[in-house]
């Protein structure tokens, strides 16, 4: 067990727990493979959402920034005092745009854009607010969520609706392969992701015959993480799970190990086959399937909002009152369930980190100052 038991008897379950030297062996390993070439990292925020942890991937090197989705979690990170920052995300109403202005008036903020509206809110706020903006324009690369179609004839115009605002900067090209990442055949991976890299090429090219400067162009995952640096395409990996990891990244071919668990305890035993945990929905999510035993000494069957039912495999010596360890199957909605993780420190030394990016919007936007 990577947790000594005087570490799991001070945790109130459930909770998650960080494994901080095995997150920072993922955080070294991605730093030392982008200090080396052309290609930077900038980690994503929203995966964990943790400013003490961003702290640490952005001191180990190979970074040009960071990633995040929310104007909210921009200004946790502009607080924290971290710089150029990406929300990698369109904006629109009004109380999200106030939030980009408050994290603009401290540090450098990049958002995403897809039409001339997004353009004429961003520079409306920006003046109102005295602030700049940087802009990525982003095009569909395939996952057919936001940006523009590769060809649009909207491409040209909304960079020089861009260049003729007084308070936005045309910075480059946002491109996600968000399709791609978690294929697990790393062959079909690699194609995939050259044929968006060609979209973006083709799109770049354009912009630059136009007249308009691209040094950006900022896309990847954790799962296309060395495949997407190596396509010559890309300037910035926005990869983020890497440092966590989940149940499901984890069974792709990437060299990044689990660091997040969820400790739960044994709260029933019905028989050597039949067990139930004191966690359930309200601590992790199931899009990406059930969570894994740590260990591999059980499965899980069924999640409730309170409970796990799992089947133990043939000699599980646990005990009612035992904690249990389990591997959460995506990381970015589990952190969003908690204020806090518990971070373990060999050879046992224990502190909490706040989950400080969960911050929310007000349920009323009300009068911006």
């Amino acid at each position: 067990m990577m947790f000594s038991k005087d570490f799991l008897a001070t945790v109130a379950t459930p909770s998650l727990l960080v494994d901080l030297a095995t997150a920072e062996r993922n955080i070294g390993r991605a730093a030392d493979y982008y200090a080396k070439g052309r290609v930077k990292l900038r980690p994503h925020f929203k995966a964990h959402k943790i400013s003490a942890l961003m702290k640490l991937q952005i001191a180990a090197g190979g970074c040009s920034g960071v990633t995040c989705a929310t104007p909210y979690e921009a200004e946790v990170l502009a607080d924290a005092g971290i710089d150029d920052i990406l929300v990698a995300n369109q904006i629109a109403d009004p109380a999200s745009l106030a939030a980009l202005a408050r994290a603009a008036g401290k540090k450098r903020v990049t958002i995403a854009i897809d039409c001339a509206k997004h353009v004429e809110l961003l520079e409306a706020t920006a003046k109102k607010h005295r602030v700049r903006f940087g802009a990525l324009i982003e095009i569909d690369v395939g996952m057919g969520r936001c940006g523009l179609n590769f060809g649009s004839d909207a491409l040209i115009p909304l960079a020089g609706a861009v260049k003729e605002a007084s308070r936005l900067d045309l910075l480059g090209l946002q491109g996600y392969e968000g399709h791609i990442v978690m294929r697990e055949d790393r062959d079909m991976r690699r194609t995939m992701v050259w044929q968006c890299q060609e979209i973006l090429r083709l799109e770049k090219e354009r912009l630059e015959k136009a007249g308009y400067p691209c040094p950006i162009v900022s896309g990847g995952g954790t799962g296309t993480w060395d495949i997407a640096a190596e396509c010559g395409v890309l300037t910035e990996i926005q990869a983020g799970s890497y440092v966590l990891m989940d149940s499901k990244y984890v069974t792709l071919d990437v060299p990044f190990e689990n660091a997040l668990f969820c400790c739960t305890t044994l709260i029933s035993r019905r028989g050597p086959y039949a067990a139930v945990l004191n966690a359930g929905l309200k601590s992790m999510t199931v899009e990406f399937g059930m969570p894994k035993s740590a260990d591999g000494s059980f499965s899980v069957i069924t999640l409730a909002d309170e409970h796990a039912r799992i089947t133990p495999k043939r000699g599980w010596t646990a005990q009612v009152g035992d904690p249990v360890l389990m591997i959460p199957p995506h990381i970015d909605p589990a952190l969003n369930l908690h204020d806090a993780v518990a971070v373990y420190r060999p050879p046992g030394i224990a502190e909490t980190w706040a989950v400080d990016g969960r911050r929310r919007p007000q349920i009323r936007a009300g009068e911006e100052k």
